[in-house]
């Protein structure tokens, strides 16, 4: 199941950031059973510094 969720501020122009989060869940249980962020996005500063967006989000998360 996909969700978004609000996270920590945007290095860039410190809005919350919204994560795509994508849940497993099981049969057995009523909550998700694993989570992982598929991406953070701001779509202001995705859109209007794309070079430095993508530096940021490198240096916090990694190569996803």
């Amino acid at each position: 199941m996909n969700t978004t969720r609000y996270g920590e501020p945007c290095p860039l122009c410190h809005a919350p950031l919204l994560l795509d989060v994508l849940q497993a869940r099981s049969a057995q249980s009523d909550f998700p059973v694993a989570e992982r962020v598929t991406g953070p996005r701001a779509s202001g500063c995705q859109a209007a510094w794309p070079a430095q967006w993508v530096e940021v989000m490198r240096d916090h998360y990694g190569d996803s």
